[in-house]
């Protein structure tokens, strides 16, 4: 297993939401950032600037160049909305009729997430910058091991294989502080947002978004497994019942966040 960086070597906090799709990631980041910005935190949009004129992803002086230019906390997520990232969103995971080995979908997964570490994640953590990110490498060792489990491939080799990727190594070597896990009892429920949000237009238009394999990722983030993976390289694991209502969802966000904060 590899260890951790000290802790001594972050002065700021890298927080990830992962989970099902439609299940509430983005209410929980909204919370985080609401939260953020009550505390007179300035936010800069990682997303946001990787959107605008088909930019990449910023360099360390776009948001940490002081006196001139200062935030706070940046949000991100995995994977990029930019080079290899945007190449995942667009082809290897789109719903079109190019089908991917997974295990390059693994690969490409790694890439962005050595990329978005070590452009993004570290620079930030070591300058004092707190980091609100969607997705992490829990999603690859759930979403990627599992669709090579129903091709016949064995499912523990293949975690393994996936923690041996040099992008999956340096995210578990400075690995998130507090990892939160939206959860939800009824997947009739969850079945009926994923089919909102594709009606009005929101979806990733990923092939993952059907119920039956979102019905099969539902135990993986829920399993001791992967709680105690992360929890034995210092992250703070917590879940939340994303199925009561967006409201109760933020609220349950902040109050997990003040606490992880106050607690820390």
């Amino acid at each position: 297993m590899i260890k951790p960086r000290r802790k001594d070597d972050r002065k700021g906090i890298f927080v990830v939401v992962d989970g099902l799709d439609g299940i509430g990631k983005d209410e929980v980041t909204r919370a985080l950032i609401s939260y953020e910005q009550k505390l007179g935190r300035a936010v800069f949009d990682v997303i946001a600037f990787s959107i605008a004129n088909r930019k990449g992803l910023p360099e360390l002086k776009d948001f940490w160049n002081p006196p001139y230019t200062y935030y706070d906390t940046i949000i991100n997520a995995e994977p990029a909305y930019c080079g290899i990232g945007q190449i995942i969103r667009d082809e290897i995971i789109s719903k079109n009729s190019r089908p991917y080995p997974t295990i390059s979908e693994i690969e490409a997964y790694s890439l962005d997430r050595l990329v978005n570490m070590t452009k993004i994640v570290i620079p930030s953590i070591v300058n004092g910058i707190n980091v609100l990110q969607s997705r992490c490498l829990a999603s690859t060792l759930n979403y990627q091991a599992l669709k090579c489990k129903n091709q016949g491939k064995d499912f523990e080799l293949i975690r393994k294989r996936i923690l041996s990727y040099e992008g999956n190594k340096l995210q578990m070597a400075w690995a998130p502080d507090l990892l939160i896990i939206p959860t939800i009892k009824d997947m009739k429920e969850l079945e009926r947002r994923l089919i909102v949000r594709a009606e009005s237009g929101k979806d990733d238009n990923s092939i993952h978004d059907n119920i039956k394999f979102q019905s099969k990722l539902k135990p993986l983030y829920e399993d001791a497994w992967l709680k105690n993976l992360f929890e034995s390289i210092g992250t703070k694991v917590e879940y939340l019942d994303a199925g009561i209502s967006e409201q109760e969802t933020r609220l349950q966000a902040v109050k997990i966040y003040k606490n992880f904060l106050e607690t820390r």
